[in-house]
């Protein structure tokens, strides 16, 4: 889905649709993550727009997913006070050129979300060098080939290093170039994939974020905002945006 029609770097903007919400399906998310109790406090926070966008981690999970956004489409219609909720997932690009879902599944989604470095789970292909640079390469090549496929939507926590449990964290994004962020900028400014600005993992790495946000803006690319809300105080995207305003923009 194209959130917007052209890129916005206003946060203020960005922060009233909140694009990254997990639900009680979600096995790391809170009990109480019910789409009611999430909608009530979206309603609360003046966001305008979310996303649920469970974990999409199991083979052959098609038909369960799918069964489980109906279900939680029945039980929105319920719901009188709401934001606009896009009943989306967080899928796994596991691999160069490698998803879970199938192609049908994905264009039954209304938002695709799309991590390429959950490194930490035990299907999760790595590169054959394990080594800072390695792991750079290997994402770069994984999102190349997910936007030219213009599958995706929006690229979770983009080349966040924390999962990649061998090496620094910091590390990881080090070994990227900003010629290289430019190149995959500007195609996902050609394909409508937007780099997400996850809160984590902007203060997690403030110094990588801050070059992926002020490279993007060059290159014209789209972004999105989203807190990966596993439980409701972390709905809030108001509360945030001072902080991502103080990160990226300095």
């Amino acid at each position: 889905m194209k959130i917007y029609k052209t890129p916005v770097y206003d946060l203020d903007e960005l922060a009233r649709y909140n694009l990254h919400i997990h639900t009680a399906f979600s096995r790391c998310a809170r009990a109480d993550m019910l789409i009611d109790a999430i909608a009530a406090q979206a309603v609360a926070d003046g966001i305008e727009m979310i996303a649920l966008t469970d974990h999409y981690n199991l083979p052959e999970y098609d038909e369960c997913y799918l069964a489980q956004i109906r279900y939680l489409k029945r039980q929105a219609e319920k719901i009188e006070r709401k934001p606009k909720i896009l009943f989306g997932a967080e899928l796994s690009n596991y691999g160069v050129g490698k998803q879970l879902e199938s192609a049908e599944t994905a264009a039954a989604l209304d938002y695709r979300l799309y991590t390429c470095n959950h490194f930490q789970m035990g299907f999760w292909e790595h590169p054959a060098e394990r080594t800072p640079r390695g792991y750079a390469v290997f994402q770069i090549e994984s999102i190349r080939l997910l936007m030219e496929a213009e599958r995706a939507d929006c690229i979770a926590h983009p080349f966040m290093g924390k999962f990649v449990r061998t090496l620094e964290a910091a590390d990881v994004t080090a070994a990227i170039t900003d010629n290289e962020l430019g190149e995959l900028s500007e195609l996902g400014r050609k394909t409508h994939t937007a780099w997400e600005i996850n809160t984590g993992a902007v203060e997690s790495d403030p110094v990588f974020y801050r070059r992926l946000w002020h490279i993007g803006k060059e290159a014209g690319t789209f972004f999105h905002f989203g807190t990966d809300a596993h439980s409701l105080e972390a709905i809030d995207t108001r509360s945030r945006v001072e902080q991502m305003k103080t990160i990226l923009l300095g």
